[in-house]
Order: C-alpha cells, then sequence, then structure tokens
C-alpha cells in the first residue's frame, strides 16, 4: 500500500497538465490543486459583494458613500448571525455608553468622536473612512479627525500631506523610539527639528483630495495638540489667499489644544508652520466639524495593539479628556498572527491590560474590540493560529466588559483570504493578508451595518 501511494504521489507530481492523447482519448491524471477545492470554497460573501456593489462604486479612486439616509434608523437591518456585534453578557450591553450620546449627538456642544486604533490593515483610512462617511451622513459632522504629522506608511487617502522639518519618535514598530514615554495617542510625538540649542523651523500642508469623500473634505476648525512648551513657539497658519493667524502657542508643561477656526479647503492648501527653540512635544493635527461625529483613523504599522501601557498614563490622559471619547475601535492582530504557537493566554492577557488602560482613562467612552483578519502564508495555506488569536482577542474583550466583533467569522473564516484576493474584481492584496481599498469599503460597510443594526436594537429596548 505504502509502495503504491508513492506511486501514485509520484504521477499526481509529474503527469502533464494537460494529459496524455491517446488517439481520440486524452489521458488525464489529478493535478496538486485539486486536493484543495474543499478549502477555496465559494463565499456567501463574495457573492453578495458581486450583487450587490458594481465595479464603479468598488473601485480604489471613487471612494463613495453609499446610500445612507435616515431611513436606516427606523428599520430593522437583517443581518447574518456571524455579522451582529456580541457583547459581555446576554444583559450588557457593551456599547450603550457610546449609543446614549449618539442618540443625542445634536445636542452636542462638540463632536463625539470614535478613535479607530489598528495596525496596518487600517493604513490609508482604509474601512475608518466607510465609517466615518457613513455614520456623519447620518448625524452630522463633517472632517478626517486627527492626523499625524508624518507616519510610517505613505498612502494616507483622505486629504493631501505635506511636511518637512520634522524629527518623529514612534512607541510602536521599528521606527525610532523616544527619548521618554510621553507619546500621544496617535502613536508618535514629533519635534521641530533635531537640535534644541538653535532656532528650528518646521511646517505641515494639507491640500484637498478631491477623489476622496467629500466629508472628509469639508471641516470648520483645525487644532494642535502638543504638551511641553516651556518657551515661546511661534506659529503662522497660511491658505492660498494668504496669512489667516500669527501668533504664540501657549506655554505649559500640560497637554495643550489650539484651535483655529477655519473653512474646508475653501481657500486652498492650508500650511502651519512653527518656530522654536527647545522644541515642545507635537502629537498631531485635527480636522473636524464643531458638532456631529468624527472618527480618527489611527493605523499603527508594527503594532500588536499591546503598546499604550507603554505610554505615560498622565499625559496620555490629559490628551483624551477633552476630545468627548464616545467609542473605541481596537483593531489588532496581524502582527501577531506569524508567530504560530500553541498558546495566546500572553497575547489575551496584554490585551487585557490596554483594554483596562483605556476604560481606566475614559470611563465614559464604550470599546469594540474587532477580531483579527484571516492571513494566509500563500494561496493554499492560511496560518494555522488565527482562530487562536481570534479567541484571546474575544476572551479579553469578554473580560474587560467590552464589545466583539468578529471580523475572521465574517469575512469567511479559515483560508477565505484567496477568495478576496482572487475574487473579480479583487478585495485584497497578493500578499494575502491586507484588504485593498476595495475590500476595505466592504468591511467597512459590513462594521457600519452591524453598529446601526446594533443601535437600533438599543433604541427599542426599554433601558434607554
Amino acid at each position: 500500500m505504502i509502495v503504491i501511494q508513492v506511486c501514485l504521489l509520484a504521477l499526481v507530481f509529474t503527469f502533464p497538465k494537460d494529459g496524455i492523447p491517446l488517439g481520440d482519448v486524452v489521458i488525464q491524471f489529478s493535478n496538486p490543486k485539486d486536493f484543495y477545492q474543499e478549502k477555496k470554497r465559494e463565499l456567501k460573501i463574495i457573492q453578495e459583494v458581486s450583487e450587490n456593489y458594481t465595479f464603479a462604486e468598488l473601485q480604489e479612486d471613487s471612494l463613495l458613500a453609499s446610500g445612507i439616509d435616515s431611513a436606516l434608523l427606523n428599520e430593522q437591518l437583517v443581518l447574518d448571525e456571524t455579522e451582529r456585534i456580541i457583547h459581555p453578557s446576554d444583559f450588557e450591553n457593551g456599547l450603550y455608553s457610546f449609543y446614549k450620546k449618539l442618540s443625542s449627538v445634536k445636542d452636542l456642544n462638540q463632536p463625539l468622536r470614535i478613535m479607530h486604533f489598528g495596525d496596518s490593515q487600517l493604513e490609508g483610512d482604509r474601512i475608518s473612512g466607510v465609517i466615518r462617511e457613513n455614520l456623519q451622513t447620518l448625524f452630522g459632522g463633517c472632517g478626517v479627525g486627527f492626523i499625524p504629522i508624518s507616519e510610517t506608511n505613505t498612502g494616507r487617502l483622505n486629504v493631501i500631506k505635506e511636511e518637512k522639518g520634522w524629527e518623529r519618535y514612534q512607541m510602536f514598530g521599528k521606527g525610532r523610539k523616544g527619548l521618554h514615554s510621553r507619546y500621544g495617542f496617535l502613536g508618535y510625538y514629533y519635534k521641530v527639528g533635531d537640535d534644541t540649542t538653535i532656532k528650528n523651523k518646521a511646517e505641515i500642508a494639507f491640500r484637498r483630495n478631491r477623489r476622496y469623500f467629500n466629508k472628509a473634505q469639508n471641516f470648520e476648525q483645525m487644532s494642535l495638540l502638543y504638551s511641553g512648551a516651556k518657551e515661546a513657539v511661534k506659529y503662522e497658519l497660511k491658505t492660498d489667499t494668504g496669512l489667516i493667524s500669527r501668533g504664540n502657542l501657549r506655554t505649559s508643561k500640560n497637554v495643550e489644544r489650539r484651535i483655529w477656526q477655519m473653512n474646508g479647503f475653501s481657500t486652498g492648501k492650508i500650511s502651519l508652520s512653527l518656530e522654536a527653540i527647545n522644541s515642545p512635544d507635537i502629537y498631531g493635527i485635527s480636522l473636524d466639524c464643531k458638532k456631529g461625529v468624527a472618527v480618527d483613523n489611527i493605523a499603527l504599522r508594527g503594532s500588536s495593539g499591546t503598546e499604550f501601557t507603554q505610554m505615560d498614563k498622565e499625559y496620555l490622559k490629559q490628551q483624551l479628556k477633552g476630545l468627548n471619547v464616545g467609542l473605541i475601535i481596537f483593531q489588532f492582530g496581524l502582527n501577531v498572527v506569524p508567530a504560530e504557537l500553541n498558546s495566546y493566554r500572553y497575547y489575551e492577557q496584554k490585551i487585557l491590560k490596554q483594554l483596562k488602560l483605556f476604560k481606566e482613562i475614559l470611563p465614559d467612552a464604550s470599546i469594540l474590540v474587532i477580531s483579527v483578519s484571516d492571513a494566509c502564508k500563500n494561496e493554499e495555506e492560511s496560518f494555522a493560529n488565527i482562530d487562536k488569536v481570534r479567541d484571546a482577542q474575544r476572551e479579553a474583550a469578554r473580560k474587560a466588559s467590552c464589545s466583539f466583533w468578529d471580523l475572521y467569522e465574517v469575512m469567511g473564516g479559515e483560508l477565505s483570504m484567496p477568495s478576496w484576493v482572487n475574487a473579480d474584481p479583487s478585495l485584497a492584496e497578493k500578499d494575502f493578508k491586507h484588504f485593498n481599498s476595495r475590500g476595505a469599503k466592504v468591511i467597512g460597510n459590513k462594521l457600519f451595518n452591524a453598529i446601526i443594526a446594533d443601535y437600533n436594537d438599543f433604541k427599542s429596548t426599554s433601558i434607554q
């Protein structure tokens, strides 16, 4: 039997692909890939995409919000059980606090902020941009939220950004680490120049991206978040029509936020320059409306989501306390997957610590943990530990009384990523790990629908 099996195996790998013709008959033998057909199943979600989206709607350079209107808030959205948000228990909606604020968002005196933290799966404002556009269409708001001065990737789509003269320090990944732990919640802090003994100048400029979501390009105010301004820091804010504002940042060792009233990109490119000796720590810039919903895309390439407890807690608290954060979306895992282990109890404990930190700093905010997506070594082999990483994230969320959305199951489960890569049009990159902009739009809409369905359930209960 062993000899027969070895012979059959040799035939599998050596038999001509097109077979051997014998007159009118062609003798063929199984191809190695035939044995993987049961894994490469036709996914329901891929079929759903082809039925519900046109090619134009999925094009990377024409990202437009899907048809969203207020009627969504008055109807029962029918979702598969795998697409629904999972709460800590049958009696505890982990997003209750956020939904309560969302239901009265028009009465708030500042934007209700959603912070979408994640790894490279979010780069380029993927997923976050769709959620932002849809929520702002329903509940009001505009602008792209907080943006890092510079970042490890250059693919941000929501606005076109240019910067010069900055020194960057980051808490995650392989970049240069800081001399202290007072990082910004975007994962970085920046200095004006690299020399503290001479006067340095740095500048950042933003331009409209006409190929991106419309609401992202409109904003009513621009703000700069910084700390440790021990000496005078001069600033100039300009647009294509000339000088808008000039002055000095407020000196303080604590976290400060300087806000300027703006009218979007109506007067062209916006540039902010800072001039300083002994630069303060600069955290980032936000472009927001005065009311409605704000969504920050915080993509930390190389992060496993376990670094926040390494930050100075007091300074992190100062940054977040005045921003009216209603929801934190916590989406990591891709950078944990390559190290295939038997147990991820250590990862569960680390994620639990991060969630507890955010709950301590922002006790009135809700947290939604999103699982790792499927990731594959190649077209035929998934990482064997995806479900273990997912289970660790789900258990950490439960122990921290946070809600959970199982992206792994939503996209099809084990070995589903090849189907996303090979879809027509393709919905994922050929690294078999990351969604492309088309796939991210699908996932963004799925997540949005899950949130709205859960929100509608919340409104229909007497707990409100």
